[in-house]
């Protein structure tokens, strides 16, 4: 696998804090093949989930079932008032067929949204198979749900610390989360906020054929993964650490660890995509002209072999002038990650009332995105100032902002 790093700035000032954004590059080998997946659809099966919903998953699903490959294994949890497992992680080599009669069979939803139970549940599937098993896989959860998590009498709970926590433990097993209807109905803001600490992608299908392009796109992703389990490493640490984000072939932002002199960061699976991060760190000047800081050194584990050890350094200088340079290729980088953390800004400054704070941030990222070339998002921000200014709900608007904005695979080529 080939490392190549960019510094926004080669240069920076000999004293004083100074912040400095690294563009990561990982090209995997041509030789690298598909790897096969271990996936868990953990399913919804509360009684919001009737009707259309229920007959559109379970068939979706069972398609799904038919485009992976014999040697994936697929695993089925159900959540409502309590969570089964309905099928086990089992080679669809064997169990294809009958796997999709018994979703095809699946009971109609009811009872409340045991979300806890189903995650726990989901994990435990995993863990019924040896360490052996996971290794050189994809370790996948697809979470489908239409709603939030609730209590024993269907009340939301609000504080959703516990699921976090739950999907955070799980470092090399990762989480999609796939939002089924009105952003109105489930809550958005978590189900993209376990998606990222699950590191994987969010879905927002606000109607069923969105549903079902989503799911598609999901196992397209999978099938094309060729390293289940990317591990950065990094070491040597003489700067400190402010952001560590994937900026493609989708954005997903990291928990930051707390070790001061070195860290490994499990990061997911990797396509045959160029998988590109971004590393905000800050550093202290020598007070010497000309001299080299390294910031840190960048190991990529994958699948049981190591990468090349590449050192990330700047230089000082006195020269006024030469700060204003800037990488093409890391500025292109920030302002694609920033698309995205404006989408939660501006979810923000509406929930706490600054409706001019939005629709400034609202123009400003319109401007952003319409630059790159996002032509999904800048719709959907272009809906959103309309349908603020109408007093209109903004959920769907603000979920699609946050589904599209992550999908960034052709945008850092």
């Amino acid at each position: 696998m080939k490392i190549t790093t960019k510094n926004g700035s080669d240069l920076r000032p000999i004293t004083g804090d100074y912040s400095t954004t690294t563009l990561i590059e990982l090209s995997p080998e041509s030789k690298m093949a598909r790897i096969p997946t271990n996936v868990v659809f953990l399913i919804d099966a509360s009684s919001s989930m009737g009707g259309d919903k229920w007959s559109t998953v379970k068939s979706a699903v069972s398609e799904i079932l038919s485009s992976l490959q014999d040697d994936d294994r697929v695993g089925v949890v159900l959540f409502h008032t309590s969570s089964k497992e309905i099928f086990p992680l089992a080679s669809l080599a064997e169990n294809r067929t009958t796997m999709q009669e018994k979703i095809k069979e699946l009971a109609s939803p009811s009872g409340v949204t045991n979300l806890e139970a189903g995650l726990k549940t989901a994990y435990q599937v995993f863990e019924k198979r040896s360490d052996q098993d996971r290794v050189k896989r994809v370790n996948h959860v697809i979470l489908l749900t239409d709603g939030f998590p609730t209590d024993d009498q269907g009340y939301r709970i609000e504080e959703t610390k516990k699921y976090e926590d739950i999907v955070r433990r799980q470092e090399h097993i990762t989480l999609t989360g796939v939002g089924i209807g009105s952003a109105d109905d489930y809550d958005s803001n978590f189900i993209s906020k376990i998606s990222d600490l699950g590191r994987g992608s969010f879905y927002h299908a606000n109607n069923l054929e969105k549903f079902k392009e989503g799911l598609q796109a999901e196992i397209a992703k999978l099938q094309s993964s060729v390293v289940g389990n990317l591990v950065l490493k990094f070491s040597d640490l003489s700067s400190r650490v402010m952001r560590i984000a994937k900026i493609a072939p989708e954005i997903v932002i990291y928990d930051i660890p707390g070790n001061a002199k070195g860290f490994e960061l499990p990061t997911g699976s990797m396509t045959k995509d160029m998988t590109s991060f971004i590393v905000q760190t800050n550093s202290q000047g020598s007070g010497i002209a000309g001299a080299e800081i390294p910031l840190f050194s960048l190991t990529a584990i994958y699948d049981q072999k190591s990468s090349e050890t590449v050192i990330v350094k700047i230089k000082t200088t006195e020269r006024e002038a030469d700060l204003s340079q800037v990488d093409p290729d890391v500025f292109k980088g920030i302002q694609v990650l920033q698309v995205h953390l404006n989408g939660e800004q501006i979810q923000a400054s509406l929930e706490s009332g600054d409706k001019d704070k939005a629709t400034r941030l609202i123009a400003n990222t319109t401007k952003i995105a319409s630059n790159l070339g996002q032509t999904n998002v800048t719709r959907a921000l272009t809906r959103l100032a309309t349908d603020l200014s109408q007093g209109k709900s903004v959920a769907d608007d603000l979920a699609t902002i946050k589904d599209e904005s992550k999908k960034t695979r052709l945008l850092m080529k």
